[in-house]
């Protein structure tokens, strides 16, 4: 995903980190370190101190006692496919960078769990009723905890009606935002992986690096085809998932294209992004997507690297 030359990766992984919790409705824990237990066990170096540490945190995520509820099973078995699909392209495609490892370990990972769904009959019901019980669990929790904090003050109608809004809108999202999240997490596990397995400086690229193969510009069609079909239910909220999914990749794509475009920001310009990122974030995405999706066909970063090299 990102990562900076020295001495920021802490802040790299950090950022990863939160952003896997923010995006998933599973546990993040799990989304990172059990896939991050696999690369120890099952990839070299393989010092005895990171085989002990990757079956530590095996023992830790799939030991005790499982709760009376699908999610318990649902988010164990998503971050086990996760890892190990991970683990099987780093092995089988060492050319491969970590971006398309993940692409492909992410995919892999709908797939085997959509076909375990559909085997087992009304899978995907008894698990989309699973999460939206727990998003409004959540947002009661929310609530509780904000009028247990003003001396037993009710929250405003509107506060809860929001929340509860909210929810079921991760609740509806909740493919796309969990396949984000897993992309996350990967890297930071691929990071850790990098970092304390093979004492690597950078394990990921750097940002202004971020991009992905062209051809993938196919699954945004598919995903707007998908919308424009005359269909409900089942197939227009898989097209509404991938949509956001793939936006979200061209939006990072186009935020990439504008760091090499405008240079490293300083500290102010730091805050003054993050300050219009929180003010006009559909205005943002909606020019980082852009600018993302015409580098498919553009490669603004080769034109502009082609510009500026003497004698060109």
């Amino acid at each position: 995903m990102t990562a900076a030359p020295r001495g920021r990766g802490w802040l790299v992984v950090g950022a990863l980190a939160l952003a896997t919790a923010f995006l998933s409705v599973l546990q993040p824990a799990l989304l990172m370190f059990v896939p991050m237990a696999l690369l120890f066990l099952a990839l070299p170096p393989r010092r005895p101190i990171l085989l002990a540490l990757g079956a530590f945190i095996c023992w830790l995520a799939f030991t005790g006692r499982p709760a009376a509820n699908v999610l318990w099973y649902f988010e164990r078995g998503w971050a086990l496919l996760l890892g190990a699909w991970f683990v099987a392209f780093v092995a089988l495609v060492p050319r491969w960078t970590f971006l398309p490892r993940a692409l492909a370990a992410v995919g892999a990972t709908v797939a085997t769990s959509s076909v375990f769904l559909l085997v087992n009959r009304g899978g995907f019901e008894i698990l989309d009723g699973a999460v939206a019980s727990h998003l409004r669990s959540k947002a009661a929790q929310v609530l509780a905890v904000w009028e247990g904090t003003s001396a037993g003050v009710e929250a405003p109608i509107d506060m809860g009606r929001n929340l509860f809004a909210v929810a079921e809108l991760q609740g509806r999202f909740f493919p796309g935002l969990l396949a984000l999240a897993s992309l996350a997490a990967l890297a930071v596990a691929w990071w850790a992986f990098g970092r304390v397995g093979r004492g690597e400086q950078s394990p990921l690229a750097r940002w202004r690096e971020f991009r992905f193969h062209n051809e993938l510009v196919w699954l945004l069609i598919a995903a707007l085809g998908l919308l424009l079909l005359p269909l409900d239910g089942v197939v227009t909220r898989a097209g509404e998932n991938l949509l956001l999914f793939m936006a979200v990749l061209y939006a990072l794509r186009g935020a990439a294209v504008l760091l090499v475009i405008g240079g490293a920001p300083g500290p102010i310009g730091v805050v003054l992004a993050v300050v219009v990122v929180l003010f006009l974030t559909p205005f943002v995405m909606a020019t980082t997507f852009l600018v993302g999706l015409s580098d498919t066909w553009l490669d603004i970063r080769a034109r502009r690297q082609a510009s500026s090299t003497p004698g060109s």
